[in-house]
């Protein structure tokens, strides 16, 4: 554990006399409280599960009062997705992506930490019996003893194949009835019911997708409801408890994450739940009838919360906090933001909410809609607070994607004492212009800046957002692709692209930009943008011109001066070669992408090895890493479908690595192929990134295999280009490969090709199949520049009976590889054997024609699979109704 403070703390800190410990005041907690839950959960805790109580209400009894304590931070090695829950003595319980699970006393230190083999991305509850009960990414769910942290139980899931799926994380929350059963949902496309003595399985709840939504119990029809993520399809659930079978289902047109919120007050009972198509919907919970919808700007990922009075309490992806009349779901006041709300409300005893906020704030707002107050708990370039709130008896605590886990004691921005603290802001208004239309400069982190950087890097990619205020309301409001123009002074070769959504565009040197003789690069945006749009659940069509943009930014370019880094390129197998980690990603835009698979990205390591060049110029080979241990290094993952080249730059310090010929990769089993692909960092003499590094992707919807079509009807590919266009960051830092496991050099090595394939067998070193990685990469001996193959899905191996690896292959198509190859055979990162081979300069005819039938086959057999899921959802659809 590592306890800190940040500057805005540094007036109090000082004056007490420490420095980079959070000054804390204890304060009893509350005494003999106790809540009444309607299940056996504990009832000393404030805060026992993810959303509180039965109907996932969001709302606490406790009332803010000022108990005398500071704020504190309490450092995890990997973003916090998890919600924390709090017990009556203030402990707090939270999973971090470091594949930990903390229980944090009352003051932010650690009291135990339970490993587990995955992402911890899944909220607990605690029950009436001293236990912590928890779901994660290893496919287990964990009772813990409180006190120790030692296991009581545990519970795998069934494999993911056991129901056509792709993994079993428990990436949904974890739930429990009034009988103690507990609900866990799972990516298996299994929602578990499971016994609280001993984690035995009940029944198995079958879905056709993945399900984060934590049922709500509704105790007066005694059903679950639950949603699911299958975008199409029926995905609003109630099932029957005993059993898990299905008593009604409904279908929003967009993935259903959001967990549902069943209604106490207002005019009649109902299920709200809000979900990806960016509608928020109520339904009646014994009959499903839906009774009312409302469309809000961007899809719906946090879960909606109720006032006392009935109000419903929704934030949005679209960055706006809403409150909702419960007759007829019609807008009673918005409170807007600058970024996306995934973290789902929560409301204290006199009414106020608490939110977490893309932005790093954790935002606190009267019953009205005014803000009461705000905290700026992360600054950091991983500023989201996408973690849920949890209130205590005496602060709230929340976790953020920088890995930290915040408590704030109720209303301390109001405090006198707490003038001195910059993180704190009081007055009551939105952050926002009252009135403008115009582009905002966001980093790669997707942070919107309120004024853009005045120095970028030369091989820095440019992102803009659009923004649209009237009368003190944030606009839906949409670029008009055909009519936007860039123009860069001095000019340069750029990528430029309007988003699928057609929310932002990007600019991404084609090399490093170039600027006038005092290093100033002027970029004119200018065009129209859309408003009065046709919605068709979260694609947005039509529209008319709402009014014009045209605005100038001008950047100062940083110089790349020298850094001392050189790429380390091998002469020949067994020289040293150098090579880096590409770790954390965070892909902001489009909004939809964390909505998706946040935790996922964080949990991803490319790994890049340096095959041949000098030490400016190489090419590198990039495959897919895992950390098989809890806080260890990544390593070479040899059942990772991640092969493909970069081209590498080294100008100074500032280096690019770059594809654009084509590629795919396998994610989660989901073939993506990918465009263009580049990645750019200034880098320190050890080849780290001095900050981060900038990542930048396109691919096109039509040609990803079944899913593509359902992000062109989601809205998400651009309708002119039909590109997904993707702006991410990450970190970066050098990897010189598994020390453990070392690729071996291989000294008896053979290659043969033909005009449409080489293979390679190793006759040399023995290797045993599914100890590497293995692939083999072509590059062109008279250009230097790596093949556009696909690595990934047309590589193969033989195997002998003893279980070593006989010979690598890659198949390619007639003429895509002619005339001399160097060809080298990549044993995870690193080429342990290569050979010049001399392939046909002009394939025979017949090779031409039998790969002609194998393309007509593998598509025909493509069209079939493709043509048997979509029946095989609609019996499912069917069969559900």
């Amino acid at each position: 554990m590592r306890l800190h403070s940040r500057s805005a703390l540094a007036a109090v800190i000082v004056a007490a006399g420490f420095w980079g410990v959070p000054i804390r005041v204890a304060a009893a907690p509350s005494q003999g409280q106790k809540f009444a839950y309607g299940a056996p959960l504990d009832s000393a805790s404030p805060w026992p599960k993810f959303r509180r109580d039965l109907p996932q209400s969001g709302r606490s009894a406790v009332v803010p009062s000022d108990s005398g304590a500071m704020p504190w931070i309490f450092q995890t090695g990997n973003g916090i997705f998890s919600s924390p829950v709090i017990d009556g003595d203030g402990t707090v319980y939270v999973g971090s992506a470091d594949q930990y699970f903390y229980a944090i006393d009352r003051d932010g230190h650690q009291r135990w930490k339970f490993p587990t083999g995955e992402i911890v991305d899944s909220a607990a509850l605690l029950d009436d019996r001293g236990r912590v009960i928890f779901g994660s990414g290893d496919g287990h769910v964990y009772a813990l003893d409180r006190n120790t942290g030692k296991p009581a139980w545990s519970f795998l899931a069934d494999p993911p194949e056991t129901n056509h799926a792709f993994i079993r994380w428990f990436e949904g929350n974890v739930a429990i009835g009034p009988d103690g059963t507990i609900y866990a949902p799972n990516d298996n496309f299994c929602t578990y019911a499971l016994q609280r003595d001993d984690g035995n399985r009940i029944w198995c709840a079958r879905t056709w997708d993945q399900t984060w939504s934590l049922p709500a119990f509704d105790t007066e029809s005694n059903s679950l409801l639950i949603g699911n993520n299958i975008p199409f399809l029926r995905n609003t659930f109630a099932l029957n408890p005993a059993n898990g079978d299905r008593r009604w289902g409904e279908q929003a047109y967009g993935s259903v994450v959001a967990s549902p919120l069943l209604t106490t007050a207002g005019p009649r009972r109902m299920a709200i739940v809000g979900a990806f198509d960016g509608i928020v919907r109520a339904y009646d919970p014994a009959t499903g009838h839906q009774l009312w919808q409302t469309g809000l700007r961007d899809h719906v990922y946090a879960s909606a919360a109720e006032e006392r009075d009935g109000t419903i309490i929704q934030p949005g992806a679209d960055g706006t906090i809403y409150a909702l009349r419960p007759e007829d779901g019609t807008i009673k006041w918005a409170f807007d933001t600058r970024a996306p709300i995934r973290s789902s409300p929560a409301i204290d005893g006199n009414g106020n909410i608490y939110s977490g906020s893309g932005e790093g704030k954790l935002f606190v707002l009267n019953p009205d809609g005014t803000q009461r107050w705000a905290m700026r708990l992360i600054d950091d370039p991983r500023e989201d607070l996408n973690s849920s709130p949890a209130l205590g008896n005496d602060s709230v605590v929340i976790g953020g994607e920088n890995g930290g886990v915040f408590s704030v004691p109720y209303d301390y921005c109001l405090r006198p004492s707490a003038a001195a603290d910059s993180r704190c802001i009081v007055h009551g208004g939105e952050d926002l212009p009252a009135d403008t239309s115009s582009f905002i400069y966001m980093t790669s982190f997707g942070n919107a800046m309120p004024s853009p950087p005045t120095a970028i890097d030369v091989s820095q990619p440019l992102t803009f957002s659009l923004l649209v205020r009237a009368h003190g309301n944030t606009q839906l409001a949409l670029l008009d692709s055909d009519s936007i123009k860039v123009t860069l002074a001095p000019q340069n070769a750029a990528d430029i692209d309007v988003s699928g959504d057609r929310r932002f565009l990007t600019v991404i040197p084609k090399s490093n930009f170039a600027g006038s003789p005092d290093g100033v690069l002027s970029v004119h945006l200018e065009g129209q943008y859309l408003t009065g749009l046709e919605r068709g659940g979260a694609r947005f069509t039509g529209g008319t011109p709402g009014g014009t943009l045209d605005q100038e930014f001008k950047f100062q370019l940083r110089p790349h001066s020298a850094s001392g880094f050189q790429l380390t390129v091998p002469k020949r197998p067994g020289d040293p070669a150098g090579g880096w980690d590409l770790y954390r990603l965070a892909a902001p835009l489009p909004t939809i992408l964390p909505s998706y698979n946040q935790i996922g990205f964080d949990s991803i390591h490319y790994l890049i090895g340096l095959v041949e060049g000098d030490n400016r110029h190489a090419v590198a080979w990039v495959i897919g890493g895992h950390v098989s241990k809890a806080g260890g290094p990544a390593a070479a993952d040899p059942e990772s479908r991640v092969r493909f080249p970069v081209w590498i730059d080294l100008d100074g310090d500032a280096l690019t690595m770059r594809n654009e010929a084509g590629f795919s990769v396998e994610f989660n089993n989901v073939l993506l192929p990918f465009d263009f692909f580049r990645v750019a960092a200034r880098v320190d003499s050890n080849g780290t990134a001095r900050d981060h590094a900038e990542v930048n992707s396109k691919t096109n919807c039509g040609k990803v295999a079944f899913y593509g079509e359902f992000l062109q009807r989601l809205g998400y590919c651009n309708p002119n280009t039909d590109l997904l266009d993707v702006v991410a960051a990450a970190e970066l830092a050098p990897y010189a490969g598994d020390r453990n496991a070392p690729a071996p050099v291989i000294r008896n090595v053979t290659f043969d090709g033909t005009a449409t394939s080489i293979v390679a067998t190793l006759r040399g070193t023995p290797i045993k199949a599914g100890s590497h990685n293995l692939g083999i990469l072509l590059v062109d001996a008279q250009t230097g520049r790596p093949l556009p193959l696909d690595y990934t899905q047309q590589t193969s191996q033989t195997i002998t009976g003893d279980g070593s690896v006989e010979s690598v292959k890659i198949d390619f198509p007639p003429g895509s590889a002619r005339g001399d190859v160097r060809a080298y055979l990549m044993v995870d990162t690193y080429p342990s054997a290569s050979a010049t081979v001399a392939l046909p300069t002009s394939p025979p005819l017949s090779a031409t024609i039998i790969f002609g039938i194998r393309s007509a086959a593998a598509s025909v057999r493509s069209y079939i699979i493709q043509l048997a899921q979509r029946l095989g959802l609609v019996i499912l659809g069917w069969l559900g109704k």
